[in-house]
């Protein structure tokens, strides 16, 4: 016959599963965290695009600036078509970058802990969970 676990044994199967469970709702933020990171890294990638191409535009407009002290000879006008594509490609890569940021917090966890929550208070307050 199956004999009935004493306190300690409940006390200590509770205490484990307590355990379990805190460790597994501190695991949860970490990997939500995670795939945020791993969403907004293309948007990184488009940004460290812009970056370059900002730096190309600062190149042009040193050498804009180089043609314009020259007395303006027509070194200026490519010096200038040079700026205007540079800045462009900067624009745009700025604004793909833009679009594809994930900017929220992690849902998921603060829906958990809001619903553990709950749960607890209708268990320690004997109401419905409802």
């Amino acid at each position: 016959m199956y004999e009935r676990p004493g306190y300690r044994t409940l006390l200590g199967r509770l205490r484990e599963n307590v355990r379990t469970y805190v460790r597994k709702q501190l695991e949860l933020p970490r990997q939500e965290i995670a795939e945020i990171v791993r969403a907004n890294l293309r948007a990184a990638l488009w940004f460290a695009i812009a970056l370059a191409f900002a730096l190309g535009v600062l190149v042009a407009l040193t050498v804009l600036v180089i043609a314009l002290i020259a007395l303006l000879l027509p070194l200026w006008a490519a010096a200038l078509v040079v700026l205007v594509l540079f800045l462009a490609g900067a624009a745009l890569s700025a604004w793909r970058a833009y679009r594809r940021l994930e900017l929220h917090g992690p849902t998921r966890t603060i829906n958990s802990v809001k619903e553990t929550v709950r749960w607890a208070k209708a268990r320690l307050l004997g109401r419905n969970a409802s």
